[in-house]
């Protein structure tokens, strides 16, 4: 809990900037964003990703974090939340070769960097109990 706390924004950068956006699962899970029912808690998928040897396990827990970075901004009240919440934004940035590839980066650093502006802005503290 300490990292929604406006006066320890900085923790929250730096922890995301060391963590490559990993940071993002700490912080869904002190903004209780994980739900029981969803499909990252079921084994089957993990499972199944896992069998395939690398590079499926991969992808899933890069769907995982940016699912997982888009409700910790939707949370924290991040500008934008039509775009970044919807999946089809997330499926034509990545279809689309070159530009969009750039753009789906540009959009998971946005929603990353904008997270920890919103801390700094005190939106975190109401989650802080």
């Amino acid at each position: 809990m300490i990292f929604l706390k406006k006066e320890n924004w900085v923790l929250s950068l730096i922890f995301t900037i060391l963590s490559q956006g990993i940071f993002s699962f700490v912080l869904g899970y002190f903004l209780k964003v994980y739900k029981k029912d969803a499909w990252y808690m079921r084994w089957q998928y993990w499972v199944i990703s896992s069998l395939f040897l690398f590079f499926p396990v991969v992808i899933v827990l890069t769907v995982f974090l940016i699912q997982t970075a888009c409700q910790v901004a939707k949370k924290l009240d991040v500008p934008g939340a039509s775009i970044y919440t919807s999946p089809y934004s997330w499926i034509l940035c990545l279809i689309i070769p070159i530009i969009g590839w750039t753009l789906l980066l540009v959009m998971l650093f946005y929603i990353m960097i904008w997270s920890t502006v919103m801390i700094y802005r005190g939106k975190g503290e109401k989650y802080v109990k």
